[in-house]
């Protein structure tokens, strides 16, 4: 027990660090920022920790050796990072920390990195890496390495002071590839009295050694998103605002034994609906990603709604949760569908930090994919 706490810790100890670094950085740069000065830098951190309770997973689910010996009941939190949580309380899962520097040369050439690091992984990563020209004030072209535009948080999922939950629905986001490289075209403008903001993207994506097969085997896992193309737009008008995205690619994965090699083709489509009438407000997402493999298709739907209402510096926050899958061969394939019913209260403690603590209640709809289990997690999330 004493070893298991000590490795706890010291997953952490990384994500403390950024973030003291960053705020250490970002203080000492911004006098030079309100100077007006072409660099800028500021950063954001997530401390997270989390456990299961009164739960009831298969105690045989992902075995004892695979993600580190987890023991079940567990939860994914996160299924592009492998933030799982069990009986022990653990920062593991979901503490992250970010460092974003941007560089402007001219008026209209600037770039932009931003490296991330977290609790499941060993070393930072790169999330963002990419050069802006903005051609006028309404087009901007961007090449470089960016977030999959896929769903309406993807730009900022990693901070948590972004949006109500502790983390992003794992339901809808979090799959076998976040980011890409490539290049994209932006346009905004206005309406109609409404302003909209409209893109196309296209890359690729390799993934050496995926943390999203960990969650199924112990093998190293490499996943590639060829010829990604996507398109999409964001309207708002009021306290609207109403964001609907398409993408395609060729998925590719293999593993030295050959248990995880597949090749589909991939469809994604997406639909967000907000409401912000200042103190009440709504959010709601679908989704819904189809791969097909040749001899049988997976279509995958998911959906989240939420309410909130802003009560002073509290917001409490109720939301639903539901992922679903649906096979054209049940030989070939057995489909999973979860769902979850979550309670989350946030507390302001001031204009860049906050506290949250949240209660989620998991249901395995198929009872395929483990079984029932409760989750109690408590986050402070922080920008510089």
């Amino acid at each position: 027990m004493a070893v298991s706490k000590l490795r706890q810790w010291k997953s952490v100890l990384p994500v403390v660090a950024a973030a003291l670094l960053g705020a250490s950085f970002t203080a000492s740069a911004a006098e030079e920022n309100e100077a007006a000065s072409p660099f800028k830098l500021s950063g954001f951190a997530s401390i997270v920790a989390g456990k299961t309770f009164g739960a009831s997973l298969s105690p045989d689910y992902r075995g004892i050796t695979v993600m580190d010996g987890h023991p079940c009941p567990c939860w994914i939190a996160d299924w592009s990072t492998a933030g799982v949580y069990d009986g022990d309380l653990s920062f593991k899962p979901e503490s992250r920390a970010g460092i974003q520097a941007s560089y402007r040369f001219t008026d209209k050439l600037s770039a932009v990195t931003q490296v991330v690091v977290r609790g499941t992984e060993p070393k930072p990563s790169v999330e963002w890496a990419y050069a802006a020209y903005e051609l006028d004030k309404n087009w901007e072209f961007q090449v470089g390495r960016k977030r999959i535009p896929l769903y309406y948080y993807s730009d900022f999922q990693d901070v948590g002071s972004a949006y109500p939950w502790i983390g992003v629905p794992p339901e809808l986001y979090g799959w076998e590839a976040v980011n890409y490289n490539g290049g994209s075209a932006r346009y905004k403008g206005k309406l109609a009295g409404a302003t909209f903001n409209a893109g196309v993207f296209g890359g690729k994506e390799t993934v050496k050694e995926s943390k999203y097969y960990k969650l199924y085997s112990p093998e190293d896992t490499k996943v590639n998103w060829n010829n990604i193309v996507g398109a999409d737009l964001e309207v708002s008008r009021g306290p609207l605002t109403v964001r609907g995205v398409y993408l395609q690619s060729k998925v590719e994965t293999s593993s030295p034994s050959g248990e995880m090699d597949s090749f589909a083709r991939l469809r994604a489509y997406g639909l967000a609906a907000n409401l912000d009438f200042d103190d009440w407000f709504i959010l709601s997402e679908v989704t819904r990603l189809t791969r097909d493999f040749g001899d049988y298709e997976v279509a995958a739907p998911a959906f989240t709604i939420g309410a909130g209402y802003r009560w002073g510096n509290w917001t409490p926050f109720i939301n639903f949760a539901r992922y679903t899958e649906k096979t054209s061969d049940l030989e070939l394939y057995d489909p999973q569908s979860y769902q979850r019913a979550s309670f989350t209260l946030r507390y302001d403690v001031d204009a860049r930090s906050s506290i949250k603590a949240q209660v989620d209640r998991f249901e395995d709809t198929t009872r395929n994919f483990g079984d029932n289990a409760n989750v109690i997690r408590l986050s402070y999330d922080r920008l510089f």
